[in-house]
């Protein structure tokens, strides 16, 4: 599957891209701190009906920074998002999201719903959503622990999560990071951490028959985890019915090729 890249200027941002395929555009956000690549085989895939585009976050890896905003909020990352599909597409995007990647998705859809045909939100890691005592104890320890270590406030937060230990499909993995890991975790705990942890929306932006549709989705190996109750609560708070999807927090990576077809089904119930 051949692959083009490129880099879009955002306003104090660079962003790096890659698309595959022709077709109606699908935009993957990245969670966590991936690179384009932790899901080039959802994308390959993807890529047999669909223009699948791609992008490092802001300050992440290939993506420079000018000038951010203080502080850097999820408004920022959507207007990111948004600038990207005005440079390659002229139709509205399938966007996909886990994660930080959630989060961003629902804000991109609030403030520029006519660049979103639909929106798959998978776990947005939400206070504002669920509030948990002992979670948010962890990710203050978390955010003392990155003033002086990123190393052991990487470790801190992972184990945070629970395990994570679950099945994955054969041959299935995320491509070999290209960027400064070291950099990349300064930066997520200096700006993308902070603007997730105080991360909220009015859910009145994200409903009316004007909008795109918002489907939320959940691994059927997070069940009971603080990010697939958030999850939950969403869909509760639109209304609508929880889509369990294969694999847990990180299935889009452990479980590209059943995620697929899961997103090739949903797109065509929602919007033909």
């Amino acid at each position: 599957m051949h692959v083009d890249q490129g880099t879009v200027t955002t306003e104090g941002a660079e962003l790096y891209y890659e698309t595959c395929g022709e077709g109606p555009p699908v935009l993957l956000i990245q969670g966590g701190l991936s690179e384009t690549g932790a899901t080039q085989q959802l994308a390959t895939e993807l890529a047999q009906q669909h223009q699948v585009i791609s992008y490092d976050r802001r300050g992440l890896s290939r993506s420079t920074v000018t000038r951010d905003p203080q502080p850097l909020t999820m408004a920022t990352h959507a207007d990111d998002a948004a600038a990207l599909l005005a440079a390659l597409t002229s139709e509205p995007a399938r966007v996909v999201g886990p994660s930080i990647g959630a989060v961003i998705g629902l804000h991109l859809t609030a403030r520029h719903p006519d660049q979103v045909a639909l929106l798959v939100a998978h776990e947005p890691p939400m206070a504002s959503l669920v509030r948990d005592p002992d979670q948010e104890a962890g990710l203050d320890e978390v955010a003392e622990l990155a003033r002086d270590d990123v190393g052991a406030a990487i470790r801190r937060f992972v184990a945070l999560g629970g395990s994570r230990e679950g099945t994955q499909e054969p041959g299935a993995g995320p491509a070999p990071p290209v960027g400064n890991v070291e950099a990349n975790l300064r930066r997520f705990f200096t700006y993308d951490f902070p603007a997730v942890r105080t991360a909220a929306l009015d859910l009145d932006q994200l409903t009316g028959p004007a909008r795109p549709p918002v489907i939320v989705t959940g691994g059927e190996e997070s069940r009971g985890q603080w990010e697939y109750r958030c999850a939950q609560q969403l869909a509760a708070e639109l209304d609508c019915k929880l889509v369990e999807t294969p694999g847990g927090h990180n299935g889009l990576v452990s479980h590209p090729w059943a995620t697929a077809d899961v997103l090739r089904r949903l797109f065509t119930e929602s919007i033909g």
